[in-house]
This record gives structure tokens, C-alpha cells and sequence, in this order.
């Protein structure tokens, strides 16, 4: 939810606890309204000061911390210890510290010892459901509308992603130097033009129909990149390329079409043909983490207008479906670009 309606239902919250809750007490135990004395009284503000804190305790430390990561146990367990904290600081606080000091108290039982299981009980059970499970339940509706705001905002970066990259990679250009090169070939009896058409036939429906998921088999988008690559080699005979792939990609996935942005951007903005400075590509796969390298020597012929669209949409989208589980390094020194890109999850996430 927006920034101004999460404040808003915490101000409303408070204001049933600390008002509403407060007048039917007055009303229920006291038989009268809730007086300008009794809500500025130190009793008051101390209970306002420990409501806030276990609320807020389990809303930005625990909630955050251990149910993003799935620590559920952990996360009950630690309900059962601030409710049980909220219990003794309570007691400390206004039953000892407040009747040695000021020589006032809120439940002022004359036998503590008697009434402590019953003390005991009925702070555990308000802190519990009033404080950590209300908190829970805002927390829980706030994460999900975030979510389903960030769904839709992501499905716009995948769509943006894929009409610039159909815009720069499969354009007239592209396509009309990769048929001719096609045609060269058939025309003179080379073996490798039927795998030509069907590696560019498989790029073009890999890109309109097959990558509309958030998420892909990484084996699938690897051979996307193979074909794009090989593909390049065809059109370029001379090109000097390093291309390696180390690992196991089987029973992984990846987000689609997030290493072609740099494939790409060597091919179009890179120089291809300097044996002495190849276009370095290379994949490091373990059991949680890709490691995606490149590098090239940047060429000085003039770049078009849509130079870097494509890596800041990457970035973008990144940030989207690998929130605090990627690296982005990006640098341009002494005529050469270099980009590592490390994701540390092989799985899908949640969005």
C-alpha cells in the first residue's frame, strides 16, 4: 500500500489502542470518561512506549527477518520471547520501578504472589494478540499489496524489456544482414546454413512466445545464447570471440533474456574483429550462484541513440526479480568494457 495509507492505518491503530480500548476501560472499570490527567500520567505514556515497542519490534526486526526467510519455527519462537519480555519489563516497570519511585502502579495487586499466573497469563495474551499479531496482520497486507504493486510493475519492465530488446536486437538491421548471410550461404553449398535458419527461426520464437515467464529453465536461456553467439559467428568470419560456460545448469532458472542485454551490447557497441582484443564471454555456474562475465574493447565508431537502454533496463529489472540476491559491476577504463554480474539464487523468488 502507498506510504500515506500505511500511516495512515498505523495512526488509526494506535488511536483505537491507546483511545478507544482506553474509554471502554474507563467506561467498563471506572465508570467515567478518560480525563486529560489520566491520558498525560506516566502510566499511560509508559504503557504507549511498551505497546509501540513490541509492536514494532516484531513489525521491522522479526516479520522482515525471519518470515522473508522462511524461518517459521524461529519466527513463532521468538513471539513466545517478546511476549514473555513484554510480560517482565511490563511488571518491572510499572508493579516495582513506578511504586519505588512515584509510588504509583497499574495492576497493584496486594499478593503478587498469588496473582503472578494470572498476571503472567493476561499480559502474555494481550501482548500477543493485541500488539504482535495486529502487527502481524498489517505487516502481512502491507507485504502483500507491495507485491502485487511490484507484480504489475515488473510485468511493465519484462514487457519494456522485450520490445527494446526486439527493437535493437531483431531489427530490419539485424534480421536483413543475418538472411543474407543465410542466402550467401545456401547459395554456395554450406554446410551450416540449414543450422543457421533454424538457430535464427528458434532466437525469433524465443523471444516472441517462449520468454513470457518471470522465470526459465537456465539450459533454455543458455541455448538462446549459444545461437545468438553462433549466429554472430556466421555473419562475422572473422570474428574474435572467447565464449566458455563451466557448470551445471540442469534443475536451475533464471530470469529470461537477462545475460543477452550484454551479449548483445559487445556485438553492437564492441570491436569484434581485434584478435588481440577479443570479446570475452564467459559463465560460471554452481549449485546457488551464476557468475556472468564479459569483456571488449569498445569501438569509436558512433554509437545510436538508444546506446545503454538495454543495460539500464537489465539493472532495472535486476533489482526487481533478484532484490538483495545480485551484483552488478559495470566499468569502462582504458578503452575497454567489462561487466560481471553475479545472481545468488538459482531459484524462482517470489515477486
Amino acid at each position: 500500500m502507498g506510504r500515506k495509507i500505511l500511516i495512515g492505518v498505523h495512526l488509526a491503530y494506535w488511536f483505537y489502542v491507546l483511545v478507544i480500548v482506553e474509554l471502554a476501560n474507563s467506561l467498563a472499570y471506572k465508570n467515567s470518561f478518560i480525563s486529560i490527567d489520566r491520558v498525560t500520567n506516566i502510566l499511560f505514556l509508559s504503557n504507549a512506549v511498551i505497546f509501540a515497542a513490541v509492536f514494532y519490534i516484531n513489525y521491522f526486526l522479526l516479520l522482515p527477518r525471519l518470515f522473508k526467510k522462511k524461518k517459521f519455527l524461529l519466527l513463532v519462537l521468538s513471539w513466545i520471547v517478546l511476549g514473555l519480555l513484554f510480560v517482565g519489563i511490563r511488571f518491572l516497570i510499572q508493579e516495582y520501578l513506578f511504586v519505588k519511585w512515584f509510588g504509583i502502579c497499574n495492576y497493584c495487586y496486594a499478593d503478587y504472589t498469588s496473582k503472578w499466573p494470572m498476571y503472567v497469563v493476561n499480559n502474555f495474551f494481550q501482548g500477543l494478540s493485541n500488539f504482535i499479531i495486529a502487527g502481524t496482520v498489517i505487516w502481512f497486507a502491507d507485504d502483500w499489496l507491495r507485491s502485487e504493486k511490484q507484480q504489475v510493475r515488473l510485468q511493465k519492465e519484462k514487457v519494456a524489456a522485450e520490445r527494446a530488446f526486439l527493437q535493437s536486437q531483431v531489427s530490419p538491421h539485424f534480421l536483413f544482414n543475418s538472411l543474407n548471410n543465410i542466402y550467401s550461404m545456401v547459395y554456395h553449398g554450406s554446410p551450416d546454413s540449414l543450422n543457421a535458419i533454424q538457430k535464427l527461426s528458434g532466437m525469433m520464437r524465443y523471444v516472441l512466445s517462449e520468454s513470457q515467464s518471470l522465470w526459465i529453465d537456465l539450459p533454455r536461456e543458455l541455448n538462446y545464447l549459444d545461437d545468438y553467439i553462433e549466429l554472430q559467428r556466421y555473419r562475422i568470419r572473422d570474428a574474435a570471440i572467447r565464449y566458455t560456460i563451466t557448470g551445471d545448469a540442469s534443475g536451475k532458472v533464471i530470469a529470461p533474456l537477462i545475460l543477452i542485454s550484454f551479449v548483445e551490447n559487445a556485438f553492437k557497441h564492441g570491436v569484434v574483429t581485434d584478435k588481440d582484443h577479443p570479446v570475452v564471454m564467459g559463465i560460471e555456474i554452481d549449485e546457488v550462484r551464476l557468475l556472468f562475465f564479459t569483456s571488449n574493447k569498445i569501438s569509436t565508431a558512433s554509437k545510436d541513440k538508444t546506446s545503454g537502454i538495454g543495460l539500464r533496463n537489465v539493472a532495472s529489472r535486476l533489482s526487481l526479480q533478484y532484490p538483495g540476491l545480485h551484483t552488478l559491476e559495470i566499468n569502462e577504463q582504458d578503452g575497454i568494457f567489462e561487466a560481471r554480474l553475479s545472481i545468488n539464487t538459482l531459484k524462482a523468488q517470489p515477486i
